[in-house]
């Protein structure tokens, strides 16, 4: 006899379920199961996406003060960045595990196991956070290695080295954040981001014309501000867990059984993976953001400015991203294969429609958007024709972040790091030095070369994700 299709109240994504087939002989339970991810991507992706765009808000509050000053000051700032991004977003990576881990025990329902992940995670965001600020004390020395000129050299590398004191509470907020967001709770995480985006402000009235010997710049006053509003974020926080109403139910005080580092290594061994594949997507911008300052102070300052826009976008992205891992991660820990597929392609789907209402409007309106960042004529104009790039490139780069995303929480952690770097460093980067700099395209063409990149990178993750997908289902269908 034919099983009954339940009725979509009858549907819970959290819940284990019978192994009910999702085909087109059954496209009542396929329209109800859409719906259900949907309505639980969206509720929970919306604070997860206004929470990532926080951290980035930082940056664009910053640059947009600064670019009604000068656009020297600005360039500083954006050149300063190019480190800062990197050794950030690869430590942001490396604390990507939390989210995996955690929604993996939490699908099992081992809520003590995901306090003891949050735990070890603390430790191990001081030690990446540590290790991640030395690099700060000689970014003037990598500017110059990088044959950047060197009064730009020296602001900018100033700049960074205030900047990358940031970066321990910073990933004490992310793997917290992470932590939360596992658990279906990123309300708390975004209050925590945007209040520390209203102390930078506040803050930024005061320090960028503050007169200061080691504060030599306005870009470095403006650094200032951001590092010390992260450290309200982070300590905020990591207390806000701490003290959480239902702290015994998840074990957040209990004492961690056996050593952290041995504990840790599940989680540590998906941030390993997330943190090489974050790291080295930033890392080959940051080099196409290099060939930019050999184009001189008004290139530096209009790539800046875009990849400030472009970061933010894939901020927003990795928001959805992230929501949709925690779907995957939960099916993963039912062992529901194909409603795992079915979350992925849910959030691949849902983060195209909404990048591409950003296209919408960037492309109608980009000079707008560059008067946001600056009020400098010549500058307006030679942007226009870069921020309507941007517009497109955003799709590609919000697709790639949830496939890559999706196949981590399928316990596929290092599939993307390998992929992204063929399509970023054997795609992106020879493309873009030879239409930017070869051809002498300039800024434009370094942006033609990532969307080149960006579009190998969703085909090589699309067909990894689709082979994942085929292969669980089979092997299940098998047993």
């Amino acid at each position: 006899m034919k099983e009954k299709t339940p009725a979509l109240s009858d549907i819970d994504p959290e819940a284990p379920l019978p192994q009910a087939p999702i085909s087109p002989e059954e496209p009542e339970w396929l329209r109800a199961r859409v719906k259900r991810h949907v309505s639980e991507l969206v509720r929970l992706a919306g604070p997860v996406i206004l929470s990532r765009a926080g951290i980035l808000l930082i940056s664009t509050a910053d640059l947009m003060m600064l670019g009604r000053i000068s656009t020297q000051a600005t360039a500083f700032y954006a050149q300063a960045l190019i480190p800062f991004i990197v050794l950030m977003v690869t430590g942001i990576g490396l604390m990507f595990g939390t989210l995996v881990a955690s929604s993996h025990a939490f699908g099992r329902g081992d809520l003590k196991e995901c306090g003891a992940i949050w735990q070890r995670s603390l430790l191990w965001a001081l030690l990446v956070g540590i290790a991640m600020t030395v690099p700060g004390f000689w970014a003037e020395d990598f500017f110059l290695l990088a044959r950047i000129e060197p009064d730009l050299a020296a602001g900018a590398g100033h700049t960074a080295f205030i900047l990358t004191l940031g970066i321990i509470p910073t990933l004490l907020y992310s793997t917290s954040a992470f932590f939360l967001e596992s658990l279906k709770r990123p309300a708390w995480v975004m209050v925590a981001i945007y209040f520390a985006n209203a102390v930078n402000i506040a803050l930024n009235f005061v320090l960028i014309d503050f007169a200061w010997d080691w504060l030599k710049t306005p870009s470095d006053g403006a650094a200032l501000a951001a590092t010390l509003c992260r450290f309200t974020m982070g300590i905020g926080l990591v207390a806000f867990v701490w003290f959480m109403p239902d702290r015994d139910s998840f074990g957040i005080r209990e004492k961690l059984a056996g050593g952290w580092w041995r504990g840790s290594h599940e989680q540590r061994r998906y941030g390993y993976a997330s943190g090489a594949s974050y790291g080295l997507e930033t890392a080959a911008f940051g080099l196409m953001n290099l060939f930019a300052g050999w184009l001189g102070i008004k290139a530096a300052a209009i790539y800046g400015l875009g990849m400030n826009l472009t970061a933010l976008m894939f901020m927003l992205s990795l928001g959805l991203a992230s929501a949709t891992s925690v779907r995957v991660g939960i099916a993963h820990g039912r062992r529901d294969w194909a409603d795992r597929a079915l979350a992925g392609w849910v959030g691949v789907c849902v983060t195209i429609v909404f990048t591409l209402g950003f296209t919408l409007l960037l492309s109608l309106a980009p000079e707008a958007t560059i008067r946001l960042y600056t009020q400098d004529p010549e500058l307006i104009v030679l942007a226009m024709p870069v921020f309507v790039l941007i517009a497109w490139l955003i799709v590609g780069d919000g697709a790639q972040i949830c496939l890559s995303n999706s196949i981590r929480a399928a316990a596929d952690p290092w599939s993307p790091t390998y992929l992204n770097f063929a399509s970023f460093f054997l795609v992106m980067i020879p493309i873009g030095y030879f239409l930017g700099i070869v051809q002498e395209r300039g800024v434009v063409g370094l942006y033609e070369g990532m969307i080149l990149g960006t579009l190998a990178s969703v085909v090589l993750l699309g067909a990894r994700w689709i082979w994942l997908c085929r292969r669980a289902i089979r092997h299940s269908d098998q047993r």
